[in-house]
């Protein structure tokens, strides 16, 4: 967990990533270790079925070590818990996965840099 000082707001993200996070904070790179990965179960819903061909929808579900594991973050001062997109899915309002800053969509992930004051939410 780490806390930055964003506008005047203290935030304190809590990165349940496999991976180190580098946020862009006033100009700067501040990095987020990881604490603990957030898992979710994927599930199919079949939407359609048109002859041998089936239309299936994944949907991702929270797992109870994942709901504690977000429940303990937010009671240890989180303010944010990082995510996955499918974690983010998984824990919908609970979980956020992150955006990159501009001109940082696509390069690799050591030299990518995450936008701290916008995530996208389920």
């Amino acid at each position: 967990m780490k806390t930055f000082n964003i506008d005047g707001q203290e935030i304190t993200i809590f990165n349940a990533t496999p991976h180190p996070i580098n946020f862009e904070v006033n100009g700067e790179v501040e990095t987020v270790e990881q604490d603990v990965v957030i898992s979710a179960t994927p599930t199919e819903e079949v939407v359609s079925v048109n002859g041998a061909i089936t239309f299936v929808r994944t949907v991702f579900k929270p797992t109870e070590e994942g709901v504690e594991t977000v429940h303990a973050a937010m009671m240890s001062g989180a303010n944010i818990v990082v995510g996955s997109i499918i974690s983010a899915q998984a824990y919908p309002g609970k979980v956020f996965s992150m955006i990159p800053m501009p001109g940082f969509e696509r390069v690799p992930p050591a030299r990518k840099r995450m936008n701290p004051r916008k995530f996208n939410t389920f």
